[in-house]
């Protein structure tokens, strides 16, 4: 059930806030979070940083999603999550969600 609609929510999604459609985990020290991040920028995409190590709290759910262990960055988009996704599957995934990147 999604928490924020109260509809059904398909099996294996988690409902993404409606406020903040895209979430990327990482550290202030790993490039390929920078890129992702710069990436979502450059394309108009909003998002929420979460760096793993300012916020250790989420690296169990961040564990529980790469099947064992915390990799950067990991990607959260509308009920989808992308581990240490390269920027096809980025916009793959943005396109998915109904966030098109790069649109004008």
């Amino acid at each position: 059930m999604n928490p924020w609609t109260h509809e059904p929510v398909p099996f294996g999604r988690t409902p993404a806030s409606p406020d903040v459609p895209v979430i990327v985990y990482g550290t202030s020290w790993c490039g390929h979070t920078m890129l992702v991040r710069r990436y979502l920028e450059r394309a108009g995409v909003p998002y929420r940083y979460i760096d793993t190590e300012a916020h250790p709290e989420v690296r169990a759910q961040l564990r529980w999603w790469a099947g064992g262990s915390v990799r950067h960055p990991t990607v959260y988009i509308g009920g989808e999550v992308l581990v240490a996704p390269d920027l096809d599957e980025l916009d793959w995934a943005l396109s998915r969600s109904g966030l098109q990147p790069w649109a004008s």
